[in-house]
């Protein structure tokens, strides 16, 4: 009888983690047609990005898009807004400050997780049915630039690996402070699995890129050395060169 009670009490505790563990994915049928990113690097070493999702959804409570601890690539993320523009119209999602694994529809929080990672999350409220959305999440990146003697640097990943959602393409235009007097003193590299994207400094301040046929659990990040004189200040300036290293 006792081992009885201990199998019902085993069952009953793994259902329970079962549960747990789709709510916290809080996914039924994900599917972006396009991922586009939009970054400006302003003189002080911040980024401003912008994420464009157009994103077939099913049977979905709340997105989430999160950002690793990583001191050496930034210090935080501030400035968090999020808008559904589907069909051309605007609408802003009302802040939240506590995180959760359901975010009621048409709210949003920027903060960390459990696992101490930043994250932003916003409630879309299609539980049970099926939509085509357009949405826009920004923030901006506090440190994103590291100033070394030859060159400035910015090294971000876009995706992560943790990221759940496939992609038909994914898309980004990085904009410099500034233009440059020659696009050979812009540097570019893009890291992925498969090498199957582009990347090119493609005028005096502008930097593209593009993915296609994206799988999730692998990553999407660009590196690009750029004159230093273009950032005035930043939370990371090292007294050594960069551009042989990076090469």
């Amino acid at each position: 009888m006792r081992k009885e009670k201990k199998l019902l009490v085993t069952i009953i505790f793994a259902i329970i983690l079962i549960l747990l563990g789709t709510v916290k994915s809080n996914a039924g049928s994900l599917y972006l047609s396009d991922l586009g990113f939009d970054a400006q690097i302003n003189n002080d070493g911040s980024m401003d990005v912008t994420e464009t999702w157009y994103i077939n959804i099913k049977n979905t409570n709340t997105l989430y898009k999160t950002f690793k601890k990583d001191k050496s690539k930034y210090s935080s993320i501030t400035n968090v807004t999020v808008k559904d523009v589907t069909n051309g119209t605007s609408t802003d999602f009302k802040k939240t400050n506590e995180w959760a694994y359901h975010v009621q529809k048409g709210y949003y929080y920027g903060t960390k997780n459990e696992d101490g990672d930043f994250e932003i999350g916003w409630g879309v409220g299609l539980d049970t049915s099926t939509a085509y959305k357009k949405y826009q999440i920004s923030y901006t990146v506090k440190d994103a630039i590291t100033k070394y003697n030859d060159f400035a640097e910015l090294y971000w990943q876009f995706v992560g690996e943790d990221f759940e959602i496939n992609a038909k393409k994914i898309t980004g235009t990085i904009y410099l402070p500034s233009d440059v007097s020659n696009k050979d003193e812009i540097k570019v590299w893009g890291h992925t699995k498969g090498l199957n994207g582009t990347i090119y400094a493609t005028a005096t301040n502008k930097i593209e890129f593009q993915i296609n046929n994206f799988e999730n659990g692998t990553y999407v990040e660009a590196r690009t050395l750029f004159p230093t004189s273009l950032i005035n200040t930043s939370g990371r300036i090292k007294n050594t060169d960069i551009l042989d290293k990076a090469i």
